[in-house]
């Protein structure tokens, strides 16, 4: 007699997982289709093993041909079961939208193997069989079989051990667990067959892999009540995979971020609720997706539907929302962009809501940018300079140049700000105002930054530039530089390898730095000045321009940004501006420093305000350390 209790238990445990499976399942992924399938295939092999017991054991009223048929739909299934479990590693972790023609074949061939003994067996009684007296018997074939299945759950343990790091403690645990359960289980099931443990077991595992592994919620915002980003992405990735035509909005809210200051994180919280149900509401729930603070995103079918949507939110926003008893004007810009019209892959799509949410500075108006040729050119231009953004970091492909700063009391150039390059043999040189704001986007100005810095002290060091009559090199920090708290421990250690007096080195940072990072850069700062190192404010007269800013933290030097200096010469307002601009510093006992300067006419007025330093073509282009070294040399003949 079989023991079927393990199997009763497995199809119950089985039955409640697949309940409350399609009751909650939100999004339509790779990974709840084979999760699907395991659930499918473990229910009805359970059901199917029950059905079987009984016709093995009743084979005199069961004909025989049915006998056969039974068992191995049952075999087929069951045997289906570790190579789904193998395919859902393979998707968990290596986070792929298609799975690559080797991992394919993995899965395949054994079954097929398995598949092939099995549907012989009637022909061959290779797997199993009827006696003479019909009793039921194993054949040769059914080690095969249990040994296809180890093979799946230890290639299915070398995944997960593999790629441990892609996973999260509790993912790692429970395919570990489930490894050993179905091993056991399968073992135990070789030896005694007549105890039928491994569907219990594979039940057992199924329930783990849904609480722990492939939870619905993850693909849900709780904050917000709309889908996440994943679950943007998840969904993107299937409609591909399937050659779907779709069309997505993209929808950044603006005003969103003075709520928090003016009325609180609760009040915060309430709009963006309400602006998800509205969108929900229009669209369909399975349609809507909040990416990220004040971002969400639409997927609809086609371009027509997408319009409709657009002028529904469009008529919606011209009303304030309510939040603790105040109505909120709120402005909302969006984009829209096709498949595969537009966009041919994820990235694409992620990269145009960015470059047209941001990078096109659309959050001026309530307009639709509307995705085209040269918009997307962009896109794929940022992607690009990021690509050679990351070789030249890894490579240290940068390169430092020298603009001279001339001095109006010593008549010679006393100092000069140090300038990163990059170049690249297709794209050639790009633009610093291009590459800069893609690297502090990305993550990788910090090493930049480090970089410029090691290579000035290198520069310094080597070519003893005091001796030029150089007092000193002003470097550049980014916020990002700015916002670390033991900053100034890193820049002296460098230094100090170098073997450099403090003064050498000038830091130069903007007021966005300044207020950004306050208590951060006033604790760098008094740590680095009072060593002898001085900070320059750059870019004076753009932005805010705040006179706090100059009052507050400890500025040896104001560089008064290009524009202002150009304007003066046409305006009459701007002149006025940049004389009392100067005359301020000045009485603080600051240093002045104009940039732009490129005509002796600039310069003569520029030193009857008082201006201290000249920075400008009118002296020299930003150029390499060598033509440096040439310019000074020449300076120091005609000094």
């Amino acid at each position: 007699m079989y023991e079927v209790q393990y199997d009763v238990a497995a199809m119950i445990v089985t039955f409640s997982v697949a309940v409350h499976f399609f009751y909650k399942k939100t999004v339509n992924t790779r990974m709840t289709f084979v999760l699907t399938a395991l659930i499918y295939l473990s229910l009805a092999s359970s059901v199917f093993d029950l059905i079987t017991v009984y016709t093995i054991e009743h084979t005199k009223e069961v004909p025989v041909w049915l006998n056969y048929a039974l068992n191995e739909i049952y075999l087929l299934m069951f045997n289906a079961i570790t190579p789904v479990y193998y395919m859902y590693v393979i998707y968990l972790n290596k986070k792929t939208s298609r799975m690559p023609l080797h991992d394919r074949l993995q899965i395949l061939i054994p079954y097929a193997v398995d598949t092939g003994l099995i549907l012989s067996t009637p022909f061959t009684h290779c797997v199993f069989y009827l006696d003479g007296q019909r009793a039921y018997r194993y054949g040769n074939g059914m080690a095969v079989l249990y040994a296809v299945s180890l093979l799946y759950i230890w290639a299915s343990f070398v995944r997960t051990v593999q790629s441990a790091k892609l996973l999260h403690k509790g993912q790692r645990i429970i395919s570990y667990c489930y490894t050993l359960a179905c091993m056991v289980a399968v073992v135990m099931q070789m030896v005694t067959d007549r105890l039928l443990i491994v569907q219990f077991a594979i039940a057992i595992a199924v329930l783990l892999i849904y609480l722990s592994l492939e939870n619905p919620e993850d693909y849900a915002n709780k904050l917000v009540g709309a889908y996440n980003d994943h679950a943007f992405v998840e969904m993107l990735s299937m409609h591909m995979r399937k050659r779907r035509k779709f069309t997505v909005i993209g929808i950044r809210i603006h005003g969103l971020k003075y709520i928090t200051e003016t009325l609180g994180v609760t009040s915060w919280n309430q709009l963006l609720k309400q602006i998800a149900e509205f969108l929900q509401q229009t669209c369909g729930k399975k349609r809507v997706f909040y990416l990220s603070g004040s971002q969400f995103a639409v997927i609809t079918a086609s371009t027509a539907s997408a319009n409709a949507v657009i002028k529904k939110i469009q008529k919606r926003f011209l009303t304030p929302f309510q939040a603790e008893d105040a109505g909120i004007s709120l402005s909302v810009p969006m984009c829209m962009l096709s498949y595969p019209d537009n966009v041919k892959n994820v990235d694409d799509v992620l990269d145009a809501i960015e470059y047209f949410n941001v990078a096109a500075n659309i959050g001026a108006s309530a307009g639709v940018v509307y995705a085209n040729e040269e918009t997307l050119k962009n896109v794929g231009r940022d992607f690009q300079i990021i690509q050679i953004l990351r070789r030249a970091v890894a490579h240290k492909q940068f390169d430092v140049w020298y603009q001279p700063i001339y001095s109006v009391e010593k008549k010679r150039f006393t100092s000069a700000e140090a300038l990163v390059r990059l170049s690249d043999e297709e794209y050639g040189v790009i633009s610093p105002e291009e590459f800069i704001p893609l690297a502090e986007k990305n993550g990788m100005i910090l090493e930049i930054g480090m970089y410029v810095f090691r290579e000035v002290c290198s520069f310094i060091k080597t070519h003893q530039i005091w001796e030029y009559g150089i007092e000193t090199i002003d470097v550049n920090l980014s916020v990002v530089q700015c916002m670390q708290e033991k900053l100034y421990e890193t820049l002296l250690a460098i230094m100090d390898e170098y073997g450099l007096d403090y003064h050498y080195i000038s830091l130069e940072i903007t007021e966005t730095a300044a207020i950004v990072s306050r208590e951060t850069l006033e604790q760098n700062m008094h740590q680095l000045t009072s060593r002898g190192m001085r900070f320059f404010l750059d870019d004076y007269g753009t932005g805010f321009s705040n006179t706090a800013t100059i009052i507050e933290y400890p500025f040896h030097t104001i560089k008064m940004d290009k524009t202002i200096v150009w304007s003066a010469m046409e305006n009459t307002k701007a002149m006025h501006a940049l004389k009392y601009s100067m005359a301020m510093i000045k009485a603080m006992q600051m240093n002045v420093i104009a940039e732009g300067v490129e005509t002796q006419e600039q310069a003569d007025l520029l030193e009857t305000m008082g201006c201290d330093f000249f920075q400008g073509y009118l002296y020299s282009k930003p150029v390499n350390g060598a033509d440096f070294l040439r310019t000074l040399g020449k300076s120091l003949v005609y000094a």
